[in-house]
């Protein structure tokens, strides 16, 4: 007997069961009803709309990483209940979120069409969010430099700040190509990182960055050249954020379908359709016919961009030599894993294969150690070496380099720790280990394990 007809029933003074409707702010939220013995009665990506009898339910929503529930009591009548949305905080200022700032959003509108520094349209802005009440924002904390390490920022008169040490802002028309995004002054434990920025022939690329600066916890988005910033579709904005959540942790968070979405908005926004591909590829099963049609889109929009490219080994189609590392460490992972197939997808001595080499886990973005910023090459009396220059190979057992943060170091340390376990010479370990193994191990391009295995070989790295 359906509920309806069971509502209906004579000599019932009021229905065992009621309409029960539930919708969220945003219908990237996974909802969840339980009922009073914690018996899962109900969920869907979205609203929910059911029967239910009357009783107590708990009430959950998941959405980015971010979980929130709350208990409701449902009697005679149909019940219907709004959701807001998560607590998710967002480096981009999108509306309805704990971290959205009206001067915030207007700053950006402003700054993605006008520049601070230089003449012409921006290619290229960086905004940081001042977003804890009583701290003092340092307007002047990041820096964006070249690849070359050369800053290209114009220092502290680059820089917007606002009055009310709310946001500063930089902006400026910089060529197509690579750059860095890092912190001006020497973190405080001596590890200078950098982080990479691409920008893209005919689009301006916009980075969001909250407190602290925290730069590996920024939200980065690509619009049109000239026609900025628009905090217009709120649910797409609402997407890109919980795919970025889950790219950080490694884990499923957003639906097909709007990651479908997501894809498809590449002819407005490429990175949406690159965060999209990435995110489709956490799914247990990921469809790579899917990701081919979406690739095909954005090869056609941006052939050269680095993390386009990556997606492109996935599936096979051609790509390379990449030489300007990919703004998403998921990406750069591809990179590397696909240089150890096919020796030079990473363009041999090129940034792309330094990064690389020099990669540090910290979140959803390619973020690397800067060789010639670290304090221990000036400790050992050697002259400092480019963190995008490539090792020579008659630097023998690498001399001069700071053992615990070089690569090929780090090769070689693995391949002597499996000798010491096994109770087996290098020679025999090298010997019974082809080099795309090393790479695939190490997670290093093959230069860096070409090197390696050639100074381990040498009569000093015996």
């Amino acid at each position: 007997m359906s509920s309806s007809e069971d509502r209906r029933r004579p000599g019932r003074a009021a229905p065992e069961h009621v309409p029960f409707v539930v919708i969220p702010d945003t219908p990237s939220v996974l909802v969840t009803v339980t009922d009073s013995a914690f018996r899962e009665v109900a969920h869907a990506m979205g609203t929910i709309d059911t029967v239910l009898p009357a009783g107590i339910y708990r009430i959950e929503q998941r959405f980015g990483g971010e979980v929130e529930s709350r208990f409701v009591e449902v009697g005679p009548q149909p019940f219907t209940e709004r959701l807001p949305l998560p607590g998710l905080p967002t480096p981009t200022p999108v509306e309805g979120t704990p971290t959205t700032r009206g001067d915030h959003r207007a700053a950006a509108v402003r700054w993605s069409t006008r520049t601070t520094y230089g003449d012409g349209s921006p290619t290229l802005m960086v905004l940081i969010r001042n977003l804890r009440k009583g701290w003092q924002l340092d307007p002047y904390a990041l820096e964006i430099a070249g690849l070359d390490g050369r800053p290209v920022d114009g220092g502290a008169r680059g820089w917007e700040p606002s009055g009310g040490e709310e946001w500063s802002a930089w902006s400026c028309e910089l060529p197509p190509g690579g750059y860095r995004l890092r912190t001006r002054r020497m973190p405080a434990d001596g590890l200078p990182l950098a982080q990479a920025l691409h920008v893209l022939e005919g689009w301006t690329t916009l980075v969001f960055v909250s407190n602290g600066p925290q730069p590996q916890f920024a939200s980065v988005q690509m619009v049109r050249h000239g026609t900025g910033w628009t905090p217009a579709d709120r649910a797409l904005d609402l997407s890109m954020e919980a795919a970025l959540s889950g790219l950080r942790q490694g884990i499923d968070l957003v639906p097909t379908r709007h990651l479908l979405e997501l894809v498809r908005s590449g002819n407005d926004n490429p990175f949406l359709g690159i965060v999209g591909a990435h995110a489709l590829l956490l799914h247990p099963d990921p469809d790579l016919e899917q990701i081919r049609g979406v690739l095909h889109n954005l090869v056609h929009l941006a052939a050269d961009q680095p993390d386009i490219a990556a997606l492109c080994t996935l599936i096979g189609e051609p790509a390379g030599p990449v030489v300007s590392p990919p703004m998403l460490a998921a990406s750069c992972r591809l990179l590397v894993r696909a240089d150890t197939a096919d020796p030079g997808i990473l363009g041999d001595g090129s940034p792309a294969e330094s990064v690389a080499a020099h990669l540090v886990g910290r979140g959803v973005w390619t973020t690397w150690l800067e060789q010639e910023r670290l304090p221990e090459a000036g400790a050992r009396g050697a002259a400092p070496r480019s963190g995008l220059a490539p090792v020579a190979p008659g630097d023998a057992a690498g001399a001069g380099r700071p053992r615990a943060l070089d690569p090929v170091d780090r090769v070689q340390r693995y391949v002597r720790e499996i000798a010491g376990v096994e109770g087996r010479s290098v020679e025999d370990v090298l010997s019974s280990m082809p080099p795309k193994d090393l790479c695939r191990r190490t997670g290093m391009p093959h230069k860096a394990v070409d090197q390696a295995i050639e100074e381990l070989r040498s009569p000093q790295g015996q």
